[in-house]
């Protein structure tokens, strides 16, 4: 995966290291969101130095009450329309401001419940006993396999895959009732 211009800190920008740490965190999905928007990596991934090269600059009006993610993805969006602009003048455009516009929606509605889905399974994972998380997280966040974490916990790989099936069954319950109940609505609301 390429490598994406994300501002370093001088010392005399050291206040702004929480912000810098944002955008670094923000890099994969506004890398997925622009390539919605643009059908070629290549341009992606300019929009998204661009992106970051603006970020940067206006760092000063980031609201830091507002969530960190809409907020970018409205300034990359700007930089894909920006960016279809000049292609169109060189004829290489393929989308519609419309048609683009309808994209960045949908990509930003989906955005925002993949992030309230998240938010939701740290909370549900929070609930398991320690034991259960664990084995949950050597599963999936380490990528063990089921045999090796069987032989470490000393149960048949079989006992330790319809746990982590009961457990994924439990956690799928939690979040669709979270969701449900509304517990995990994106921050800030509005791109």
């Amino acid at each position: 995966m390429p490598r994406h211009f994300v501002p370093s800190i001088p010392d005399s920008d050291a206040p702004w290291a929480g912000y810098v740490a944002e955008i670094a965190r923000a890099q994969p999905g506004l890398r997925a969101f622009l390539r919605t928007l643009l059908p070629c990596a290549g341009d992606a991934d300019d929009v998204l130095q661009e992106t970051n090269l603006v970020l940067w600059q206006k760092r000063e009006e980031y609201d830091s009450s507002r969530e960190f993610g809409p907020w970018a993805r409205r300034i990359a969006y700007f930089q894909t329309l920006a960016h279809l602009k000049r292609r169109t003048r060189s004829r290489e455009s393929q989308f519609s401001d419309e048609m683009l516009e309808q994209l960045a929606v949908e990509t930003e509605r989906r955005s925002d419940a993949l992030e309230d889905r998240l938010q939701a399974l740290r909370s549900c994972l929070e609930k398991l006993p320690e034991k259960d998380r664990d084995l949950v997280k050597a599963r999936y966040a380490t990528g063990a396999s089921v045999k090796a974490m069987a032989g470490d916990i000393g149960r048949s790989a079989d006992a330790v895959s319809m746990h982590l099936y009961r457990l994924r069954q439990k956690l799928a319950g939690c979040i669709a009732q979270s969701l449900k109940l509304g517990d995990f609505q994106a921050k800030g609301g509005e791109g």
